[in-house]
């Protein structure tokens, strides 16, 4: 009997979260498409709808990164549903800040997948405690 293929969102979700640990900005630009969207709420210094695979990683990431000694980043997938096109992610954050701190956050996003790769992300997250990394 044949073993069942892994579906495309699967695929993407851990190509995307073995690239978010490798802090390597072109394995995690090619998790995405070219025009992919990455939509973060609030009023933080990364809030707003954010274009192109290359405005993501490059612009968006580091700004959210800013203020985290990335070398102690954690990051744990608390659950995982699958879509045909999608994956909806919940995932919890603990790094420790550049001040000496530790921030910790959970988040919820649903990844739209198209091919193999992320083609939109709609995050949500406590933006009051994420306030606290750019304090």
């Amino acid at each position: 009997m044949p073993m069942p293929s892994q579906n495309q969102p699967e695929a993407a979700m851990q190509a995307y979260f073995a690239a978010l640990a490798t802090h390597d900005d072109s394995v995690l630009r090619d998790c995405f498409t070219d025009d992919a969207i990455w939509v973060a709420p609030g009023l933080l210094p990364n809030s707003g709808t954010w274009a192109g695979s290359r405005e993501i990683v490059e612009q968006f990431f580091p700004i959210a990164s800013a203020r985290m000694r990335l070398e102690t980043l954690s990051t744990t997938v608390l659950s995982l549903t699958y879509g045909d096109d999608n994956a909806v992610v919940e995932w919890e954050t603990t790094v420790e800040t550049v001040e000496g701190g530790t921030y910790e956050n959970r988040y919820i996003a649903n990844f739209i997948v198209r091919g193999s790769k992320v083609a939109e992300v709609r995050e949500y997250f406590d933006t009051q405690r994420g306030q606290t990394l750019f304090a």
